[in-house]
């Protein structure tokens, strides 16, 4: 989506995302930023496409990972990445992006009588992910323990040791220390403006 927009938000071309880089830096000189190198080592592809991949995960991902980090001290913290695209997302290049999971939880897919998300298929699949997603979320309302259905994988807590990811899609699985790589790049110290 950020790939047809012109967000400042989100840059993805190389010279606006070394400028954001340069401003951080500028802000907090303390803080370690990831160099171009160990980025370059850590995503694929040229140009935009690498861009597009570095916002995202600064924009989305590693936050999420820094919250985790922070607040397992004072509570559980289950984390959890939505993967399931349907044939059309996967066509468009959308993927499991940003916020497409909320459909699922709520159980409200394809609503509107203009909505395309299945219009290539995956309803079946799509009804099943939101199914083990109401389960989970329920479960987690009631009693705390986010259980899936019968034969569903147990959704550990994330620690800093395990670090424990729900990966969400046709089959969900749990893995530990989901794209290490990548946290590893980013470091742990929290990058933000100031």
């Amino acid at each position: 989506l950020f790939r047809y927009m012109k967000s400042p938000l989100m840059p993805i071309a190389p010279e606006t995302i070394k400028a954001m880089f340069s401003e951080i830096a500028a802000e907090q000189p303390s803080l370690r930023l990831p160099s171009e190198v160990e980025l370059q080592g850590t995503y694929r592809g040229r140009g935009k496409g690498r861009g597009l991949l570095v916002t995202s995960d600064l924009g989305f991902r590693m936050p999420s990972i820094w919250f985790a980090d922070g607040h397992r001290a004072v509570a559980p913290v289950y984390l959890y990445r939505f993967d399931f695209a349907t044939p059309l997302l996967r066509a468009v290049r959308l993927h499991g992006a940003h916020a497409t999971e909320l459909p699922f939880v709520w159980g409200n897919l394809g609503s509107g009588r203009k909505d395309p998300t299945f219009a290539l298929g995956g309803r079946k699949a799509g009804t099943a992910v939101s199914e083990r997603m109401r389960a989970r979320w329920v479960n987690f309302a009631r009693h705390g323990d986010p259980l899936g259905l019968f034969g569903d994988p147990k959704w550990k807590p994330y620690d800093t040791d395990r670090r424990a990811t729900l990966v969400i899609d046709k089959q969900d699985s749990v893995v530990e220390d989901l794209d290490a790589h990548v946290r590893r790049a980013w470091g742990d110290d929290v990058l933000s403006f100031r």
